[in-house]
């Protein structure tokens, strides 16, 4: 999240116009994100300026222009911000499972329901996703989300856990991936829980039923007892 300093080896650094230098470069840069988080939360991201996010940061609007190029360009790093918290999700899930003959739907749904919590505690996020395809900027960014997620996946599939079996695995990784992230749009345009719980139980049972066709479709002695090469 945006309010700790920015540190210069993370990939979304390349996207700003000047990287800060000094405490104070740092501290305003750190103002500017947090107020277009919080402006995010708050208004149709239409409706949001470089003004607007100058205003609430209480810098001049030039000091937006000198790390961003446009509204854009902000919430493209918001997004990368987020993602790289959805990543560290995924890799505990995935650190702390078991490789099995039955466990898939139990990493699967950890995942999920992980992801999906997130998800429902940062509504900025979900917001974002919905203005993902309105410039090149952010559909670079969710491309790159989809992309590292789906790598770590078939990494996985590809190292024998879960049974995986017949298909491509960086296929399946990246329908997987994109799959969750359109029923996940739309759950970011439902405002009553009764809905959006009855959502993402569909999300469930979609992804569910799509993995079916692929893990665990070999014998257990041929995992070797659940054992990756």
């Amino acid at each position: 999240m945006p309010g700790t300093p920015a540190n210069d080896t993370a990939p979304r650094q390349s996207r700003l116009r000047d990287k800060p230098q000094q405490r104070r470069a740092r501290q305003r840069l750190d103002a500017i994100l947090n107020a277009a988080e919080a402006l995010v939360e708050e208004l149709e991201a239409e409706a949001i300026t470089t003004n607007l996010i100058a205003e609430r940061a209480g810098v001049p609007v030039s000091s937006v222009y000198r790390y961003f190029k446009n509204v854009s360009a902000v919430f493209a790093y918001l997004f990368e911000d987020l993602n790289e918290e959805i990543i560290a999700v995924i890799e505990e899930c995935l650190a702390n499972s078991q490789p099995g003959w039955d466990d898939w739907r139990e990493v699967t749904g950890a995942i999920i329901t992980r992801l999906h919590l997130f998800l429902v505690d940062n509504p900025g996020y979900w917001k974002l996703l919905l203005v993902m395809q309105t410039s090149q900027d952010l559909r670079a960014a969710k491309a790159d989300m989809i992309g590292q997620v789906a790598d770590m996946l078939s990494a996985r599939w590809r190292q024998g856990y879960d049974g995986f079996a017949g298909g491509d695995p960086d296929l399946v990784a990246r329908f997987t991936v994109e799959i969750f992230m359109s029923i996940e749009t739309r759950c970011a345009q439902i405002q009553d829980p009764k809905t959006l719980s009855e959502m993402f139980a569909e999300l469930v049972k979609a992804l569910e039923a799509y993995l079916s066709l692929y893990l665990n479709k070999v014998s257990p002695e041929d995992l070797g007892n659940g054992s990756p090469d």
